[in-house]
């Protein structure tokens, strides 16, 4: 199908690597990328079981990494812990070390409701430290120009920017958040934000009670819309609250304590840092406006995304102009499309977009409600491998703001 062009976007300046069939094999850049380094450009990403067992709602959005991305010299890197896979984590980052991960990465006894996600937590900063480039979640579906954003702002030299994210909440309780992060190697930021995760990470094999380390107690607690009681999978009630949701995004508050760190022994000033040299969005502009369009319910984006676009001389119904609305502000003015999936149900009480399209994926475009043919998501699954963003994005003003930890860090 041939989709309109988005207002406030045009077709990308360079064609996009061909369409990758569900019944054809996936290139070898992507199943057996070259190595990386710490000059080339490279997209990271983490899926524990490997690329074969990705969802195809999933799968179709590294795809579209690769199609839009590639062309311009990014590889893109799937991760995973499967033995002997070429994509295997340890093929990229030493983990043996207590430096680089905690024990009970190395010695695969993370546990918890969550494991997998805080193994794919524990990666995203040694990654970046060796190598640089972007870390992205697998459910983000972006639309922002990448490329641009790092020739033009990271990799510069002569941009004062050295880190590109996004952030919650505002100075001084702003934090950045770590489903998409780009910097150069061994960026001093992050580098204090590791350290602080594998202090946090000393003899545990999960997050409860990280909320409460003396390294991130200065930190505010994210806050949660309403304490839920749910069934956690068969082991009995268990509260999400402030403090739970915390534990759960450990790694945000590493970030959080860095950004908030003076320690002038050491020359690191975290607000003056995150105030001259970090290129941020906030994340409800960036990454959440289909939640903000829809209260956050995704029954409703589902419903709308799966609506077909109106034929020629056909009229457009109340629903088909919402739906319309909702890919025109993603696509021409937002960042990227972040899913969510079982911890942002559990907090809002039913099904999220990403989890509705994972039960209604099927194995082709023709059957993924996630991208079926002349529907609003297939538009949307289209303008991120074509269309480009006329007025790209600038980063936030961040206010001046006092540290809430002084002293040595490192």
């Amino acid at each position: 199908m041939e989709y309109p062009q988005i207002p406030g976007t045009s077709l990308l300046s360079h064609p996009p690597a061909a369409p990758i069939s569900a019944t054809s094999p996936l290139p070898p850049t992507l199943t057996n990328p070259t190595p990386p380094t710490s000059t080339s450009k490279s997209i990271f990403a983490f899926w524990h079981s490997g690329l074969d067992t990705l969802p195809p709602y999933l799968l179709r959005n590294i795809l579209a990494w690769h199609r839009r991305f590639s062309p311009l010299g990014w590889t893109i890197h799937l991760l995973d812990t499967v033995p002997d896979s070429p994509r295997n984590v340890s093929n990229y980052i030493d983990t043996t070390s207590p430096a680089v991960v905690p024990a009970a990465f190395t010695n695969g006894t993370l546990d918890g409701a969550y494991a997998a996600q805080h193994t794919s937590d524990l990666v995203r900063y040694p990654l970046l430290l060796k190598y640089g480039g972007v870390y992205l979640d697998v459910g983000v579906l972006q639309f922002g120009d990448l490329d641009r954003l790092w020739t033009c702002a990271i990799a510069n030299p002569a941009s004062p920017y050295e880190f590109a994210g996004f952030t919650m909440g505002e100075a001084p309780e702003l934090s950045i958040v770590n489903f998409s992060l780009m910097s150069l190697p061994d960026n001093p930021l992050v580098r204090r934000a590791h350290y602080i995760l594998l202090r946090l990470w000393e003899g545990r094999t999960n997050t409860t009670g990280m909320h409460a380390h003396p390294l991130v107690r200065h930190v505010p607690l994210m806050r949660v819309p309403r304490e839920v009681v749910v069934d956690e999978e068969g082991k009995g009630k268990m509260v999400l609250d402030d403090a739970a949701m915390t534990d759960y995004a450990a790694q945000i508050q590493c970030m959080g304590a860095a950004q908030r760190w003076l320690d002038e022994k050491d020359g690191w000033d975290g607000p003056r840092y995150v105030r001259e040299k970090c290129w941020l969005r906030s994340m409800m502009d960036g990454a959440f406006v289909h939640e903000q369009l829809t209260n956050w319910s995704g029954v409703k984006q589902h419903y709308l995304l799966s609506l077909p676009l109106p034929k020629p001389a056909e009229q457009e119904s109340e629903d088909q102009k919402l739906a319309r609305g909702l890919v025109e502000k993603v696509v021409a003015e937002s960042w990227c499309l972040k899913l969510g999936h079982g911890f942002s149900a559990k907090l809002f009480g039913g099904d999220t977009l990403g989890m509705l399209w994972r039960k209604n994926e099927g194995s082709d475009c023709a059957e993924g409600s996630d991208c079926a043919e002349g529907t609003y998501a297939g538009w949307l699954r289209w303008a991120k491998v074509n269309c480009v963003q006329n007025d790209p994005p600038q980063p936030m003003k961040i206010p001046v703001y006092k540290p809430t930890m002084v002293g040595r860090l490192v």
